[in-house]
């Protein structure tokens, strides 16, 4: 077994995006059922569309005021309009906004956070950070105005999966700024896969992203970040992470806040197998 809180609420239910893409009445309708499953304390808000909103909120109807994390697709001024939006039958805990200047990502942060400031301050704000030129400086304002990142860490075609090395000097540079961050695509397992298997694409593994990050807390040289990313091996990665007391476990959870997952059934399900966790009845 692992401590619980190494799990509490690490995955979020994005059930809507790709490749789940379900729709707003199913999505909602599963999320409830996480919500009063036995493994309901490992999954976090639902995550939806700015322009869907409408549908969710009909969907929830009667079900008391959901819990969602919004990802916006207008920018700045989007999240301006969402702080003025009226939002009947949710409880939006967290914004989701992506930087898209990429000649002055820096630029783009500061404007993102001048908007989120008019965001009420329960709002949990994410930005997403580009891997191109200006993302370490991008890091830095999104600190510096109280926000928290998101990093991509894969692709429903794998063709935004970063590399090992990538992801390892990304872990360090959020490390280094004290950015709490959130990933988004390619989590969906606990360990990772090189692709060899046609059932299963190249993917970073959940538990190789929370040993990587641990060993660069506690001041790792990159090529070992590296290994643990790449390591496929269920027996070393279990070594380095089922050794943690709740301390470290809550050292590591600081930094990384959890992941968007749209089959939030895969995660549960591997960390049973891997006993890391204990179903419950």
């Amino acid at each position: 077994m692992a401590p619980r809180i190494l799990f509490a609420e690490m995955v979020h239910d994005a059930a809507m995006f790709p490749p789940g893409n379900a729709s707003a009445a199913n999505a909602v309708a599963s999320h409830l059922e996480y919500r009063r499953a036995w493994f309901s304390w490992m999954i976090g808000p639902l995550v939806v569309s700015d322009q869907r909103l409408a549908e969710i909120g009909r969907a929830a109807n009667e079900q008391g005021p959901l819990r969602v994390s919004v990802v916006n697709t207008g920018g700045a001024g989007g999240l301006l309009s969402l702080a003025s939006r009226p939002l009947r039958g949710l409880d939006v805990v967290a914004v989701e906004t992506a930087l898209r200047d990429l000649d002055d990502l820096a630029g783009n942060a500061a404007r993102v956070a001048s908007a989120a400031a008019e965001l009420t301050e329960r709002m949990r704000v994410y930005v997403e950070i580009p891997h191109a030129p200006g993302w370490e400086r991008a890091v830095e304002e999104v600190e510096a105005a109280g926000l928290r990142g998101k990093i991509r860490t894969g692709s429903p075609d794998d063709a935004e999966t970063p590399p090992h090395e990538q992801l390892a000097r990304q872990l360090s540079v959020l490390v280094e700024a004290d950015l709490p961050f959130k990933a988004t695509a390619g989590l969906h397992h606990a360990l990772r896969s090189d692709g060899t298997d046609p059932a299963r694409p190249r993917q970073h593994g959940f538990l190789n992203l929370l040993a990587a990050l641990e060993a660069v807390i506690e001041g790792a040289d990159l090529p070992d970040v590296v290994d643990l990313l790449a390591k496929a091996d269920r027996q070393e990665v279990l070594r380095h992470v089922t050794g943690w007391d709740e301390v470290t476990a809550r050292k590591v959870r600081r930094r990384f806040v959890g992941f968007g997952c749209c089959g939030v059934l895969d995660p549960v399900n591997d960390l049973v197998a891997l006993n890391l966790v204990e179903e419950s009845t």
